[in-house]
């Protein structure tokens, strides 16, 4: 099986990511409530997010050039969202993957050459001194394997960057579909709670019907 690792170089040369944990539930809500938030949605592949009205918002930006990236999206002070595509030329078998132990470590395998396959290149684009992985968790259940990175890069100077994404494999698919989110590690909780609300939004649908 094709793991991402493989196109960084091609999609992730500029990817500069944050993911910055924490509670997200209430200002999600409320700003939906608002009206605040738009929907994107890519029936092709079965997910959504939400996302401020006044970001910048580019679907297929490199169109055939990168088929891959579905859509771009930009926020304040540098922080941006990619959604990248990967043909892996093998369809997850959800058998192969059933709960228990083998899962686990069929996942954990899976993420571990994603982050050193990855996120390395990622670090070793943006220049950074060391890379520190923080947080891994596998969210898998019976639609995909789904697991969560995030890593932590120290820089020269400025602020250090999180590299940070949700990464889906969905059963009996040859793809996966990929949420990445990039800013600076700067410690401002109005910016932190909004990157952190959009990028908790994203969801896979219940079906795909990839064109």
């Amino acid at each position: 099986m094709q793991i991402i690792g493989e196109i960084a170089a091609k999609y992730y040369a500029l990817l500069v990511v944050a993911l910055l944990l924490g509670s997200f539930a209430s200002a999600y809500g409320s700003a939906q409530d608002r009206g605040e938030l738009n929907e994107f949605k890519d029936e092709a592949y079965g997910y959504r997010f939400l996302h401020p009205k006044d970001w910048t918002l580019e679907p297929f930006p490199d169109g055939e050039k990168n088929s891959g990236m579905r859509v771009r999206l930009r926020g304040p002070s540098g922080s941006s969202f990619v959604v990248i595509v990967e043909q892996t030329g093998k369809a997850l078998s959800r058998s192969d993957f059933k709960p228990g132990p083998k899962q686990d470590k069929r996942v954990e395998t899976i993420m571990r050459r994603t982050l050193e396959e990855t996120y390395r290149a990622i670090s070793q684009n943006l220049g950074a001194l060391a890379m520190k992985t923080g947080e891994r968790l596998n969210l898998s259940d019976d639609r995909a394997v789904k697991f969560y990175l995030a890593t932590l890069h120290s820089m020269k100077s400025g602020s250090p960057i999180v590299v940070a994404g949700t990464h889906v494999y969905p059963f009996s698919k040859d793809y996966s579909v990929n949420f990445m989110m990039t800013a600076f590690h700067r410690g401002n909780a109005a910016e932190n709670q909004v990157l952190t609300t959009v990028f908790n939004s994203f969801r896979m649908l219940d079906t795909t019907s990839p064109k």
